[in-house]
């Protein structure tokens, strides 16, 4: 079990942030990067997550364990009165060591948390045609609802993306359902 905070101080974080960036290279490109992002990307994708964070745009999610930081998730809020109920998970990284176990459902349990307290109604998510980040959102329910034919280009090839989305009410019965199944409990107990 992970142990789970949504920290205002973004540097406290920055070298775990980076070093997960750094490591979602080599596994699938999951985080945007298809080979190792520079100290200077590095630099720029914390102090991104810290403006958003600071600004009060957005959320950092952290998960730690008995060896550190294990999970990571941004989510970006809308400050446009009209469309509060919306928010976006901008970047979500689990480390392989945690892979596997429940710490996937933990993440969006926390998300769906987040999302409620904040008055978020909706999740959207953007993602790569047929990478794992596309096949884990789809197995928790998120539906496309538009697909971009020139979402990404790596070395020259170019990938189709998902946009899709999910009912915060709707994904946290899902999880908390799947979590009951997961540990052996019946359903409603």
């Amino acid at each position: 079990m992970l142990t789970w905070h949504w920290p205002v101080d973004v540097r406290a974080h920055e070298k775990d942030l980076a070093r997960m960036l750094a490591a979602s290279a080599a596994d699938d490109g999951i985080l945007g990067y298809a080979e190792t992002p520079s100290e200077a990307q590095q630099a720029g994708f914390v102090d991104g997550v810290e403006q958003l964070v600071s600004g009060g745009g957005g959320h950092l999610l952290i998960g730690e364990d008995g060896e550190g930081v294990a999970a990571m998730c941004v989510m970006k809020t809308n400050g446009m009165p009209n469309c509060r109920h919306l928010a976006e998970v901008m970047k979500a990284y689990l480390e392989p060591r945690v892979r596997g176990t429940s710490a996937v459902y933990q993440l969006v349990e926390q998300v769906c948390a987040k999302a409620t307290e904040v008055g978020v109604e909706t999740l959207t998510i953007d993602v790569r045609e047929d990478s794992k980040a596309h096949r884990v959102w789809s197995r928790f329910g998120f539906t496309s609802y538009g697909v971009l034919d020139d979402y990404a280009r790596v070395d020259g090839t170019s990938y189709r993306g998902h946009y899709m989305r999910h009912g915060v009410r709707e994904l946290a019965a899902s999880v908390a359902e799947r979590t009951r199944a997961r540990s052996g409990g019946a359903a409603g107990s």
